[in-house]
């Protein structure tokens, strides 16, 4: 097998026999133009006869970035992603990554394209965790295609994403977490339960909105994560939590177990009031019909309350960083904090609360220095 070369005008071009075709006994050749000098024809020609010769060789797609990535998300991502998850990529690969990328074709995609999009986007304002986002989506589709011999190596593996740029987590003092409480209770303001639960459990929003009354093992005082609530564009959706560790066990104080039970008798009477017109999904937090909580409305109503208290502003997210933080500075084990949040290692817990070690680290160096002056003091008596 060998090459034949071109020259027109001021480039070169190679020629490659293939065969003839099996099924139409046609011949086969491959040709590529646009090189600069003989040498770099023949330099391109030679890889491809050597791959050929290994059978390594891929014919290049001529689908579209657009008409593979649908394909992809249709007969891959669609399987194995959570319905919550399939809506994020879908939603990303339709505002950003066809609009930018989606005419090139699959074999013309290069690293300058993909680089050249992550900075018109961080140009646009998207933060680093974005567009990482978008990198992970690019990366694993294309991955397929290589699977799928689409194409012959994955260039998102060669793109760099932006840093992630190290985040402060802005959290509430013990008191001012009390206050917010004190504040919500006193005034009748719905969602109280929700609070007390983010502030003295860690939950997320979506397992706090999916807590069933099944969940709660009153005897034990525990509760136990099983499901979650998401929006996705086929509305409100229970799901599992998406990791074993999410799943998990957390010890309920008597005050929470206290507020449940209230919440449940003013509930049974929401019940009672409505009949058959209330929609029993066994949910702890739901609307007075009985229907799962749109996650918007309830940080809504978060805000609002964060306005009328005048307290610090934050996330609901950012209550969950309240309570592990609270704990560390107690002084508990990481490795408990880790479990009742249900991080997936004890280094998460400890690289996200990084902020809470100095101090940690000034109590530990004066208890050691407290024990090492008693010793000496022992020996002098």
């Amino acid at each position: 097998m060998k090459g034949y070369f071109r020259k027109r005008g001021n480039s070169w071009s190679y020629t490659v026999d293939l065969g003839k075709d099996e099924i139409t006994g046609k011949r086969k050749q491959k040709t590529k133009n646009g090189f600069k000098t003989k040498k770099d024809a023949e330099k391109a020609c030679n890889e491809l006869i050597n791959q050929l010769n290994k059978g390594t060789y891929i014919e290049p797609s001529e689908k579209t970035i657009k008409e593979y990535i649908m394909e992809w998300m249709d007969i891959n991502a669609k399987q194995i992603l959570r319905p919550s998850s399939y809506d994020n990529h879908l939603i990303v690969i339709e505002k950003h990554i066809i609009p930018e990328l989606g005419s090139l074709k699959l074999s013309q995609l290069t690293p300058s394209h993909i680089q050249k999009f992550y900075n018109q986007l961080s140009t646009e304002g998207l933060s680093p965790d974005y567009i990482r986002y978008m990198h992970s989506i690019l990366r694993k589709s294309i991955g397929q295609a290589v699977k799928w011999q689409l194409v012959a190596r994955n260039v998102v593996e060669l793109v760099e994403p932006p840093r992630l740029a190290d985040k402060d987590i802005v959290t509430w003092s013990l008191e001012e977490a009390t206050e917010f409480l004190d504040y919500v209770e006193a005034h009748g303001k719905r969602f109280f339960v929700a609070y007390v639960l983010a502030i003295y459990t860690g939950m997320r929003r979506g397992e706090i909105l999916g807590l069933r009354w099944k969940d709660i093992n009153w005897e034990h005082g525990k509760l136990s994560v099983r499901q979650t609530v998401y929006r996705t564009r086929q509305g409100l959706l229970f799901q599992e939590p998406k990791t074993k560790n999410s799943k998990r066990q957390i010890s309920l104080p008597e005050y929470v177990l206290s507020s449940l039970r209230r919440h449940r008798s003013d509930q049974n009477k929401q019940k009672l009031l409505l009949g058959g017109l209330y929609n029993d999904h066994d949910l702890v937090i739901c609307t007075d019909e009985g229907k799962p909580i749109e996650p918007r409305n309830l940080v809504r109503h978060f805000d609002r309350m964060i306005q009328e208290t005048g307290l610090q502003k934050i996330r609901f997210h950012d209550l969950r960083h309240t309570h592990a933080t609270i704990l560390l500075q107690l002084g508990e084990h990481p490795k408990v904090v880790s479990e009742r949040l249900g991080h997936s290692r004890v280094g998460v817990t400890l690289d996200t609360y990084s902020h809470v070690l100095p101090d940690m680290q000034k109590d530990a160096a004066n208890n050691f220095e407290q024990a090492m002056n008693e010793k000496k003091a022992k020996k002098s008596l």
